[in-house]
């Protein structure tokens, strides 16, 4: 993953690679002059003649070049490497929103947050080490091996045979690392959720007096975290230096060979200091190799988390044929049913069963929609009732796209809406939720959310129709007020007039109205549907009603019992024909407190 987002530059990289190929071609170049400086000074009957400093100043030099190579190279590399990660993090912010509503539907937002933010961060040393680290260390191993076996060959197998076993140790003991890293990064993802649900659910916690609970159950999270992350930190630690160990034995093993070579004139003292020269080099790039895998473990455990997030489970992936249509509002369900999935999106170790265990069959949301087949006409207004959980907001959600149905089909205009560009048929439907979500910006903002290039005028026009005009204009700066993250400065009934202009000024030809009146009081609903009425005239429409005066109103009623359409019609001919409409009905009318929620 890392060197495909680096590809995207292969200017940037390829210079950084350059440079660092010029400084490590110095450094091996250093011990050479060592070595020839040393054996030229080896007899004081010829030193005399040996050009010292000649030797000096192109050290000098080098050193000068290495020094000015590295200033060079330093922004390069840091502009590479962010520039790189940034590139990362947009396509992780774009996958999560190409991401379906089952996949939303099924992920914790703390370990999400985790992945999407800690984990893209972690990344930035993993690309210094595809950068900079991997190619000094591979390059300056294999250069520094060679000019030890050009300098004499069996310093060169000894060397070498140092080496080998020192470098599978690591390798052995980093396949072991890896999934201890996965594990930290899992518990921090679990640490993470535990804030993120606190912070949302505060007002929750305050008014059940958890928050010791809440504190305890953080603490918990963090003991875990950081009982795993020094688990982790302390087996690498424990096994670096065993490692270095067996490479260190390599020296005095060259020192002793060596020493008899010299003094049996097999070979120059100046070689010999090269290569003492370059076994120190190894041992510390050995020391490297040991920092460099403990942040590959670590990265790429990160970078796996992140992939699960850049993977292809998006809505776009099984659109063929993208139809872009303009859109005239005739609907039909021919068939359908649709069960919700309950799998998690991402996966998590850390809460896999211990080994040895059955891990328990998950439970299996029932079946949301069974069989189900209508068809509306242009125009048409159909109410949806029933009680809690017999499908009114899935069936809904299939209009638009946010799932697809398990079985059948749905159909707008006589065309499956998988075939459609989502973008092109979310534009044409209009949704107003049963929670209304509203950003932290104006309150104009939020309104043109769906029309971001609409005029001021065509905003307030929206409102008046909602009814929200008014409590606008009282707001401190009107229009251009900011409301508090997620509108908890508003009551629920302005923030849902908020919702249904947002939803009025997209000028759709299909409408929802998922509850949208539910916080609202009579004589606002009352004003809300005068005006709509007109908005919706020539509109499909569908809304899901409490309140019989909604159901009234509309053109068709369908009634949904545990997932099924049992009864279709209006509300007379469902009242002389249908029981279990005229159950709901009779149980609202029994209600006679405005606080019991009605059966519709």
């Amino acid at each position: 993953m890392i060197v495909r987002f680096l590809g995207r530059r292969p200017g940037w990289a390829a210079l950084s690679v350059t440079l660092l190929a010029v400084n490590i071609a110095i450094e091996l170049a250093l011990p050479q002059i060592l070595g020839n400086a040393i054996t030229g000074l080896r007899d004081p009957l010829t030193a005399s003649s040996f050009p010292i400093a000649r030797s000096v100043l192109v050290f000098v030099f080098l050193v000068i070049v290495r020094t000015c190579v590295g200033r060079v190279l330093g922004p390069i590399r840091n502009r590479t490497a962010q520039q790189t990660l940034g590139d990362i993090r947009a396509a992780v912010y774009a996958a999560l929103q190409k991401k379906t509503f089952a996949w939303h539907d099924n992920v914790r937002t703390g370990e999400l947050i985790s992945r999407a933010g800690t984990d893209v961060g972690r990344l930035q040393e993993l690309i210094f080490v595809c950068l900079l680290f991997s190619v000094d260390v591979t390059a300056g191993l294999v250069g520094t091996l060679l000019l030890i076996f050009w300098v004499h060959a069996t310093l060169g197998w000894i060397a070498l045979a140092s080496m080998v076993p020192t470098v599978a140790a690591m390798a052995f003991f980093a396949v072991r690392l890896q999934p201890r890293w996965r594990r930290v990064h899992e518990k921090h993802g679990a640490m993470s959720s535990v804030i993120q649900e606190n912070i949302a659910g505060v007002r929750v916690v305050k008014a059940f007096a958890q928050e010791e609970a809440e504190i305890l159950k953080f603490r918990m999270k963090r003991e875990a975290f950081l009982h795993e992350l020094s688990g982790a930190v302390s087996y690498w630690a424990a096994r670096v230096p065993f490692a270095q160990f067996l490479f260190g034995l390599g020296l005095p093993l060259v020192l002793w060979v060596g020493g008899q070579q010299v003094l049996h004139r097999e070979i120059l003292i100046g070689d010999l200091a090269k290569v003492v020269f370059y076994l120190l080099a190894l041992g510390g790039r050995i020391g490297v190799i040991g920092q460099i895998t403990n942040i590959i473990q670590s990265s790429s455990s990160a970078a796996q988390r992140v992939c699960d997030l850049l993977g292809e489970d998006r809505e776009t992936a099984s659109l063929i044929r993208a139809s872009n249509r303009v859109l005239q509002g005739s609907v039909q369900f021919d068939g359908v049913g649709f069960v919700y999935d309950s799998e998690p999106s991402l996966k998590v170790e850390c809460e896999s069963p211990p080994v040895g265990t059955v891990a328990p069959i998950r439970s299996v949301r029932p079946v949301a929609l069974e069989a189900i087949s209508f068809e509306v006409a242009i125009g048409e207004t159909v109410a949806l009732v029933g009680a809690t959980g017999s499908g009114k907001s899935t069936l809904l959600s299939l209009i638009p796209a946010f799932y697809s149905p398990s079985f059948g089909v749905v159909r707008i205009d006589g065309q499956d809406v998988r075939d459609f560009d989502l973008a092109h048929l979310r534009r044409s439907v209009a949704v107003v939720f049963q929670e209304t979500f509203l950003f932290s910006a104006s309150v104009a903002e939020n309104i043109s959310f769906g029309a971001p290039n609409a005029s001021r005028a065509d905003v307030q026009s929206a409102a008046l129709v909602a009814r929200a005009n008014d409590f606008i204009e009282a707001l401190a700066n009107g229009y251009d007020t900011l409301i508090g993250e997620r509108g908890v400065s508003l009551s629920g009934g302005q923030r849902q007039r908020l919702a249904i202009a947002r939803a009025v000024l997209m000028n759709p030809r299909i409408i929802l109205l998922d509850d949208a009146t539910s916080a609202i009081d009579s004589k606002t609903e009352h004003e809300i549907q005068e005006a709509m009425s007109e908005v919706c005239r020539g509109r499909t429409t569908f809304v899901v009603a409490h309140r019989l005066s909604t159901v009234r109103r509309a053109d068709r009623i369908l009634v949904l019992q545990s997932g099924r359409l049992v009864g279709q019609g209006t509300h007379n001919e469902l009242m002389a024909h249908n029981p279990v409409y005229q159950d709901l009905f009779a149980a609202q009318m029994k209600s006679s407190s405005p606080t019991i929620t009605p059966a519709f």
